[in-house]
């Protein structure tokens, strides 16, 4: 049997006092920080399912368009650059749209825009390049399209068109004939319930070929033959009920992989490709929710791609880190509008972090999760012993680098000291057993040098004393903490010197 019809996934500073209260107790604590600002919302059409991204208006800065399923229409937000939209009106489509996709098709610079709908048709808007749109051109494809996607599958050099039908299993194709135009529809076979399809070039041979996912716990490969036409099907197994599908190198290999949200398996599936079409192991790894829709980036800065799932029941997205090789940690929920269908990852401010949109069907809005602002700060820490028979000491140097991505506003490093040493400094605040260094505002590659010194008592020969500098916190969050510790250690030989192992 059938599943029952349910709501489809579309395509696409610190005073002194302040720094007293924080020290020590947080020296052993590792900063926990979402990587995704808290959402912000602009209203589209009823009932937005589907949501995609681009340069509407030819400004440079990428814009949203959601495909609005109760209104029959497509709603144009504009980017300010901030992360902030701007309504740029509704245009109507075919009845009860279910999915979006951008791409230029009748070349003439401008993006258009493509949306499928549940009678069995594409609405077709030809961009003018100033964020508005043509009248429509309806196209018919199979029974009940619940995704599309574009790509050049017959090597003309002209965006193409495909839909998943979920209630034929089978993925329509459209060829462009050029100026907007579209041949009648050719149909593939697929697995059973195709409720998405991505295209990409799963086998390295520089032809389009497309992937759907399956109600029935299975993707379907069709590897093209460049001509328009593919090959048929061969299925992979995935997690219960994949509900989308994206075609990405996760594991750095440089060979394609599939990645599904399984909504009642409550988890993404990663099926990792040999590189000629086929995918011969699998790794599921948990969301806490049903996800609609899975799209990758790189949210945290450290060159693997993270996941991100919208969870349509639970108003959330997780982001699962990844962990090189392909493998993900535990997820991180965020919360969204209501009813999240669908997901898009880009850039929506100045910052070159991946943002995240969300399609919120019953909160008729869509919501902005900025990538949030970061730090990387480096800390060091070198030291001179200073010989002398009445009063030897260590002068030391407190270096911190501020390696990005963002600007620094504030960080704290505290500096342990060993029992029995006192510390005396005029960059720092002296605490009971600690310097409380306070630094900032660093812009990115800028350092920050703090001197303090510590006497050496006379009962000090042949103790051994270690000095430990640890970031405590900071303003913007630092997310990489290795670099965050810097010890010295040292032996006492009286006024005589110290030596250092």
């Amino acid at each position: 049997m059938r599943h029952p019809r349910m709501a489809h996934a579309g395509v696409l500073l610190f005073s002194v006092a302040g720094l007293m209260a924080m020290a020590l107790p947080r020296m052993a604590s590792t900063e926990s920080r979402p990587l995704l600002d808290a959402p912000r919302a602009s209203p589209t059409g009823l009932e937005p399912r589907a949501v995609a991204l681009g340069d509407f208006d030819a400004d440079g800065l990428q814009d949203v368009v959601t495909a609005n399923h109760a209104a029959g229409t497509v709603s144009v937000l504009w980017s300010r650059g901030d992360g902030t939209l701007v309504p740029g009106g509704d245009q109507p489509t075919g009845s009860r749209p279910t999915a979006v996709a951008v791409g230029d098709f009748d070349g003439d610079g401008h993006l258009d825009v493509v949306t499928s709908h549940f009678a069995g048709t594409v609405s077709v808007l030809l961009g003018r390049g100033d964020g508005t749109f043509e009248s429509r051109t309806e196209h018919p494809v199979g029974a009940e399209p619940t995704s599309v996607d574009v790509g050049d599958f017959d090597g003309d050099g002209r965006l193409d068109v495909v839909t998943s039908n979920e209630m034929d299993d089978s993925v329509s194709v459209l060829l462009n004939r050029g100026a907007g135009k579209f041949a009648h529809h050719r149909d593939v076979h697929t697995g059973t319930n195709p409720f998405a399809v991505a295209v990409g070039d799963v086998n390295h041979d520089g032809k389009a070929d497309l992937v759907t996912a399956n109600f029935v716990d299975t993707v379907s490969v069709m590897l093209g033959n460049g001509d328009g036409t593919f090959r048929p099907r061969t299925d992979f197994a995935t997690g219960n009920a994949p509900y989308s599908v994206a075609v990405v190198d996760v594991d750095g290999d440089g060979k394609q992989d599939l990645v599904t949200a399984n909504f009642r398996g409550r988890s993404v599936s990663v099926l990792h490709g040999d590189g000629t079409g086929t995918f011969p192991s699998r790794a599921d790894f948990p969301v806490r929710g049903g996800p609609y829709f899975v799209a990758p980036g790189d949210f945290n800065g450290d060159g693997t791609l993270d996941l991100v799932t919208s969870n349509y029941s639970e108003n959330t997205v997780s982001l699962l880190p990844g962990q090189g090789h392909g493998a993900f940690g535990t997820d991180t929920l965020l919360p969204t509008g209501e009813g999240p269908a669908a997901v898009a990852v880009g850039l929506l401010d100045g910052d070159l972090k991946p943002d995240v949109v969300t399609a919120n069907a019953r909160g008729n809005d869509v919501s902005v999760l900025r990538a949030s602002a970061s730090a990387d700060l480096g800390v060091a820490l070198t030291a001179v012993p200073r010989r002398g028979m009445s009063a030897p000491r260590l002068d030391y140097t407190l270096t911190v680098t501020q390696h990005g991505p963002d600007p620094l506003t504030r960080a704290v490093i505290t500096v342990a000291l060993p029992p029995g040493l006192q510390a005396t400094t005029r960059d720092c605040h002296v605490a009971a057993g600690a310097l409380l260094c306070e630094v900032g505002p660093l812009a990115v590659g800028d350092s920050a040098r703090l001197r303090f010194s510590a006497p050496l008592p006379r009962s000090s020969l042949g103790l051994s004393y270690r000095i430990t500098a640890t970031r405590t916190d900071s303003v913007p969050a630092d997310l990489h903490p290795a670099n965050d510790v810097a010890s010295q250690d040292y032996v006492s030989l009286g006024g005589l010197t110290a030596t250092w192992w």
